[in-house]
Formats: C-alpha cells, sequence, structure tokens
C-alpha cells in the first residue's frame, strides 16, 4: 500500500507540471464555467433560490467539464506521444498511474469550482459556503473521470480520443438539469436525468449552496458512481498496447 501511494503521488506530482506550462488553458476553462453562471443572471435576473440554482449549474459544470476532459487529454497525449511507455517501465501499476491522472484533474476542478465562487462574492451573489462543499466538488470531480480512461487507452488515433473524451463530458452535463429543477423535464427524461451523476451533484450543491445539508440521498449516488466508474476504467483500462 505504502508503494502504491508512493506511486500515485508521484504521478500526480509530474502532471502537475502541466500547471507550470498550461495554466492558461486552465484558467480559460475555469472563466468559461463563470461565464455560465453570469451569462444566465444578467438574461434571466432570477430571485434569490434561481440565483443559488445557478451558482450551483455553473459549479457542476465547471467541474464536471474540467475532470473528464483533463483526464481524456492527459491520457491520450501521453498514450500517443510515447510519455505512457516510461511509466509503464518505472514501474508503475495502472491503478497508480489512472489514479494520479485523475488526481490531478480532480484538483484542477476543485480551483475551477473556486474560481466560479470568488467571481460569486466579489458579484455580489448572496450563498452560503459551508465545509461541505469540498467533498461535493471532489466527488462530482471524481465521478465519471473512469470512461475517460477507457475512451483514452481504447481510441484508434489521438484525434478520435480528443473528439470522444470531449464529446462525453459535454453530453453528460447538458443531459443534466443542473440549472434548473428536474421536476421541470417531462416524466420520460427525468428517468434518463437521474442516470447522469451531475444531475445529483447539482441538487447537492444548491442545497448546501443555500444554507441547508439535507444532501445525503445525492452523496451517496456520488459515491456509487465514483466507486463503479473509477473501478471500471483501471480494470478495465488496456495499459499494455498490443
Amino acid at each position: 500500500m505504502t508503494r502504491w501511494l508512493i506511486d500515485t503521488y508521484v504521478v500526480c506530482g509530474i502532471e502537475f507540471q502541466r500547471l507550470v506550462r498550461e495554466w492558461p488553458a486552465f484558467l480559460i476553462t475555469s472563466l468559461i464555467a463563470a461565464a455560465t453562471f453570469f451569462l444566465f443572471r444578467l438574461a434571466v435576473n432570477p430571485p434569490l433560490e434561481v440565483e443559488v440554482r445557478l451558482l450551483a449549474g455553473a459549479m457542476v459544470f465547471g467541474v464536471g467539464m474540467q475532470s473528464i476532459n483533463t483526464t481524456g487529454q492527459i491520457m491520450v497525449s501521453e498514450r500517443f506521444e510515447g510519455q505512457m511507455k516510461l511509466f509503464r517501465t518505472a514501474p508503475i501499476s495502472q491503478g497508480s498511474y489512472v489514479v494520479g491522472v485523475t488526481t490531478f484533474a480532480t484538483v484542477m476542478a476543485a480551483l475551477t469550482a473556486v474560481v466560479v465562487l470568488v467571481l460569486a462574492a466579489v458579484a455580489g451573489v448572496d450563498f452560503q459556503l459551508s465545509p461541505l462543499l469540498l467533498p461535493l466538488i471532489i466527488m462530482t470531480g471524481v465521478a465519471l473521470p473512469g470512461f475517460a480512461v477507457l475512451i483514452a487507452t481504447y481510441a484508434n488515433t489521438a484525434q478520435a480520443g480528443y473528439m470522444l473524451c470531449n464529446t462525453v463530458g459535454i453530453v453528460v452535463v447538458f443531459v443534466s438539469p443542473i440549472f434548473y429543477p428536474i421536476e421541470s423535464l417531462p416524466e420520460s427524461l427525468q428517468w434518463v436525468a437521474r442516470l447522469s451523476p451531475f444531475t445529483h451533484a447539482g441538487q447537492a450543491f444548491t442545497e448546501v449552496l443555500s444554507g441547508g445539508s439535507s444532501i445525503l440521498i445525492p452523496v451517496l449516488i456520488l459515491l456509487a458512481f465514483m466507486v463503479a466508474t473509477n473501478t471500471l476504467g483501471i480494470i478495465k483500462m488496456r495499459w499494455r498496447e498490443p
């Protein structure tokens, strides 16, 4: 276990070098997430309860997109540019590699959430800070990167890998009613929306930012997605190329 944790830490540390080289890209992603909130706010001029929901939606949008896209893009680039071969010969287990990459992606996603909150506070948005926000951000960030792992390691070309990872992130976020109540959807679509972890993340964020704490069911659902998708990603990842 100690060796596994050390290997994971090393992989994560290597990936953090990307932040030094590519920080403008990560900042732009964070600002895009914040822009979704402010654009909706300007267009709707919402009451407080709707404003908080829009803020929660922007946070889920930023965290979800960032975690999936970052995980996928890192693994695609390292696979097709040869860095993954170096990790294989280190030797490092595929579990350490995947957890290291997804940890980095989740930290970047968390920074996106922080940027959104800071800008909202500067703009005078009335929301409640809570220690529950941090675990919610982490659970949302690690809910679906397992799918990006599978796409990145089974894609036939780098272009296909990038495109599929971006598409998955966009589709999952946009089928989730994160900017409006799920009850606004037709009943048949509500069942589809509940299949997305981001639907439940949006409900939990809205509750916490409003000052509540009744989030047990959404948290349990997020934990279930987190365990299932990441376990699948690690087990089914093609660590050795045929």
